[in-house]
């Protein structure tokens, strides 16, 4: 692909496009009296393009017709390599000659409004998430406010209407080019789980801890199977009282790992746009009989609930599977949250959502945790959690290394 001197980019050979995802949307929009969607946030600009944007300041385009087309400033040139767009349009930002980049954006989406006949007609945005997925920029999340949505439709001159139920919907199935980049995602969540089992060592904080795996995910992550940018943010517990409190997700402390300590870690991996959620138990020393019975039974109720994965089936059933096995064992009661929740264009989404009260059915395509824990006084927190495909077979296990008590064997007989 090659980004034109002029701001515009000639149309890309189409036979890499998600064109499954642009069939899925195009039969969504006529239900919701659309004429075209306008994306911009980033997780949603992944969505129509694969392209994860950089500082934010992008937008994509799909009517029924055409696109998508993408509108990005033209120093994420770079980034914007390998796009799923029928048309890229760029504009200059940040130098003092430059216009201001929303100025700049609003004229383009005036050119594309006017290019194919969306005057008067009726506009979908992604005006309505509330939690939202960061730029490669991760220090400056960028996202619709009431000044750009009113401009939006003056530039337009369209009726525009919140698309957030639609979007959702269709983010909840990923097709093979999503899958294949959420592989990729766990792949590089890898390298980090590397990194903490190597770091588990008396003395070392869980901040420690934590810097080498977000490091690891960034420099091994990183151009590994074709990766632009790779992150990822880690949260280490360590000790009863703070693994205890785990399912709360508090952030990392200079708390030093001793002897006794199991040690947990939350680890989100993105590369290109594509998440990928991860919990991992590692040890200082050997554990005791109740912290190995406890790890044993969370990972026997993960595994009937991978079980239990398949296209058709309830989310409910899949989370009352894993309770199951952990009342059978008396654990039930530490067991205090859901067992998964969709994941892929965002660390957490909505669908699918295993969860007692879920009424929701499992489809072919849709990615989720499966996140079984048992949190009790004399333990603190036992947490495994990996990324599961449902298919119509079954699910298949996303994630790349598998869960266990790492580094360290279990103390006495088994």
């Amino acid at each position: 692909m090659r980004i034109g001197t002029n701001g515009r980019r000639a149309a890309s050979d189409c036979s890499h496009m998600n064109t499954a995802r642009l069939q899925q949307l195009r039969s969504l929009m006529p239900r919701e009296g659309l004429d075209a969607l306008v994306c911009r946030l980033p997780e949603n600009v992944v969505l129509l393009t694969g392209y994860w944007p950089v500082v934010g300041r992008s937008a994509a385009v799909l009517t029924l017709e055409h696109g998508p087309i993408l509108l990005a400033p033209e120093m994420e040139a770079y980034a914007i390599q390998g796009a799923w767009a029928e048309d890229v349009h760029t504009f200059p930002v940040w130098r003092l000659v430059d216009p201001d980049p929303q100025d700049s954006l609003n004229e383009l989406l005036a050119a594309v409004a006017a290019r194919y006949g969306l005057k008067g007609r009726r506009v979908g945005y992604d005006g309505a998430f509330e939690d939202i997925a960061p730029t490669q920029r991760v220090a400056e999340p960028w996202a619709w406010a009431s000044a750009s949505i009113q401009a939006l439709a003056g530039v337009l001159d369209a009726a525009i209407v919140d698309a957030t139920p639609l979007l959702v919907e269709a983010r909840a199935i990923k097709f093979p080019p999503d899958i294949a980049r959420i592989k990729v995602a766990n792949e590089v969540a890898g390298f980090g789980l590397d990194a903490f089992f190597a770091s588990i060592d008396t003395g070392r904080t869980e901040a420690e801890v934590a810097a080498a795996v977000e490091s690891a995910i960034l420099a091994r992550g990183t151009g590994h199977q074709g990766t632009k940018h790779a992150r990822g943010q880690a949260v280490v517990y360590s000790g009863q009282q703070r693994l205890s409190m785990s399912w709360g997700y508090t952030a990392n402390t200079g708390r030093r790992l001793q002897p006794e300590d199991v040690v947990m870690i939350e680890l989100a991996a993105v590369a290109d746009g594509y998440w990928c959620d991860l919990t991992r138990m590692a040890s200082v020393a050997p554990v005791d009989h109740r912290v190995a019975e406890v790890h044993d039974a969370v990972l026997a109720a993960q595994h009937e609930a991978v079980r239990t994965i398949r296209a058709g089936v309830k989310a409910a059933e899949v989370d009352a599977a894993a309770r199951a096995v952990l009342r059978q064992r008396h654990l039930a009661h530490g067991f205090i949250h859901h067992t998964g929740h969709g994941v892929g264009f965002r660390y957490h989404e909505p669908i699918p959502w295993l969860h007692p009260s879920s009424t929701q059915t499992l489809t072919a395509g849709m990615v989720t945790s499966v996140e079984p824990a048992v949190y009790l006084d004399e333990v603190g927190g036992v947490r495994v959690e990996d990324n599961v495909l449902v298919t119509d077979a079954g699910a298949e296990i996303l994630s790349a290394r598998p869960p266990r008590l790492w580094g360290h064997s279990v103390s006495g007989a088994m």
